[in-house]
């Protein structure tokens, strides 16, 4: 079976994979459609690191920028010829052309068979919306779809038909590649003539590098190994400014601007902003600010339990009080918001409610057991001194714990060990980029029996939930 998607260079891939977008709402859409991912990190410096995704039915890589936001900045589709590799078949379509084409084992091309043959009983879903899945063959075995090879682009259909003529590409001699670029996609050539290789190689003038690989009689000798799509005039203009502006719509949280003296939570817009107050706005006024929670549920959470120990404040609270509360959960978001339900009579559905906590996630951190549960929302605390000499403080969300002023680190933390009750998933393979002393010591490593161990440090009226590994901030509760 082929799977269609349409490419729009400096956009992206179909309706879904758009360049700018939220890693949460990307993976939210291929989890959906239950697409295999391996997500790749760095477990150091993880915001100065991207985090990789790919789609390993589809062989597409997508690189998203931890820092300041996890949008996505460049799609990849990868190993257009190697056939060896257990995926799905895609056709990429641009400008109602094919940019590559599958061929039986005779060599000739599948597609009018394809374009003759459409599928009655496939009932699979696809990246895209306007993907339309049809049979490889007129035959539906597996066998039939085995048959068939992936052929990418050759550089003269690409050059002299489907895009047309642009200023040279980039040779990279050590790697004996190619890269053609046009605005907001490029494509990657191997070439694998010696003779041709030698040719270029030995010549510095770009214009002759290009016409000598153009005019070579041979096709298969250059062929295109990949396709990337990105913001930006050429591969070389993204290399240089590969910070994309977010493709952020107007309802979506830029950030959280918290005073912890005041109990105020600031949500900021591009062109809004709304105040919820911690113990005075009523669950009326905050759904008319965020809209209807994904989900709401009215039962115990054990992280308030250990929430209790932290601070004095939260120690004297009723023991009960619990029982009183209702979450809302704004995934999409990446918050949570409680409401003591105590001055509500026992009625749950009153909307006059008022806030009593919020929880603050970051949802992008793959070593977070609550991984792409909640989207990543940023932050900014600041505490001002107060008439008790408490000293003040600002921090951010992209901040790690070691960063943080000296008065989190004098407080006694409490550890939270949710691993194996919490992380069961059979489709997300998840990878941190090791260096080599991990490598050669990958089998005693013991960060399996660890994985997802945080650390909670309260403050008044403030929590943080740390990461043990990397630092990271995974949540911040605000009461």
């Amino acid at each position: 079976m082929i799977y269609e998607t349409v490419v729009n260079p400096g956009q992206g891939l179909g309706n879904h994979i758009k360049l700018g977008s939220p890693m949460f709402d990307i993976i939210k859409h291929l989890d959906k459609h239950k697409y295999r991912l391996r997500i790749t990190f760095s477990d150091k410096n993880f915001y100065q690191t991207p985090t990789l995704v790919k789609i390993l039915d589809l062989g597409i890589r997508l690189t998203f920028n931890n820092h300041p936001d996890q949008h996505l900045e460049l799609i990849e589709v990868l190993n257009l010829e190697d056939n060896t590799i257990d995926r799905k078949l895609l056709r990429l379509i641009y400008n109602g052309q094919s940019l590559n084409e599958f061929e039986n084992d005779s060599g000739q091309l599948s597609s009018l068979a394809l374009e003759s043959t459409i599928s009655k009983t496939s009932s699979c879903s696809t990246i895209m919306d306007n993907t339309s899945p049809v049979l490889s063959s007129t035959s539906s075995t597996n066998s039939a779809v085995q048959a068939l090879s992936s052929v990418g682009p050759s550089f003269k259909t690409i050059y002299n038909k489907i895009f047309g003529p642009t200023y040279p590409g980039k040779l990279n001699r050590d790697k004996k590649t190619y890269i053609l670029s046009y605005p907001g996609i490029s494509f990657k050539f191997k070439i694998t003539n010696t003779g041709l290789l030698d040719s270029i190689s030995s010549d510095d003038n770009e214009h002759q590098i290009l016409s000598k690989i153009l005019n070579w009689d041979n096709p298969f000798d250059v062929s295109c190994d990949s396709i990337a799509l990105y913001k930006g005039n050429s591969w070389e203009d993204y290399k240089v400014n590969n910070q994309n502006k977010p493709n952020t719509a107007s309802y979506e949280i830029s950030k959280l601007a918290i005073n912890l003296n005041q109990g105020i939570v600031k949500i900021i817009r591009n062109d809004s902003q709304d105040i919820i107050k911690l113990g005075i706005s009523t669950q009326q006024e905050v759904v008319n600010i965020l809209g209807p929670p994904d989900e709401y549920f009215n039962k115990f959470d054990s992280r308030l339990l250990i929430h209790n120990h932290l601070t004095d404040d939260i120690a004297k609270e009723n023991a009960q009080d619990i029982s009183h509360c209702k979450f809302h959960n704004y995934y999409r978001y990446g918050i949570d918001i409680l409401y003591d339900l105590n001055n509500s009579k026992g009625n749950q559905n009153k909307m006059n409610t008022t806030v009593k906590k919020i929880v603050i996630h970051n949802g992008g951190i793959p070593e977070d057991l609550n991984f792409m549960k909640w989207n990543s929302c940023n932050w900014e605390i600041e505490r001002e001194e107060d008439d008790n000499k408490e000293p003040g403080f600002q921090i951010n969300s992209t901040m790690y714990f070691d960063q943080l002023p000296d008065v989190f680190h004098s407080l006694n933390p409490v550890l939270l060990n949710r691993n194996e009750s919490e992380f069961i998933d059979n489709d997300l393979d998840i990878i941190e980029l090791p260096d080599q002393h991990q490598q050669e010591h990958q089998e005693e490593n013991p960060k399996v029996k660890t994985w997802g161990q945080t650390k909670l440090y309260g403050l008044n009226r403030c929590i943080l939930e740390v990461i043990n590994s990397n630092g990271c901030i995974s949540t911040v509760t605000i009461y």
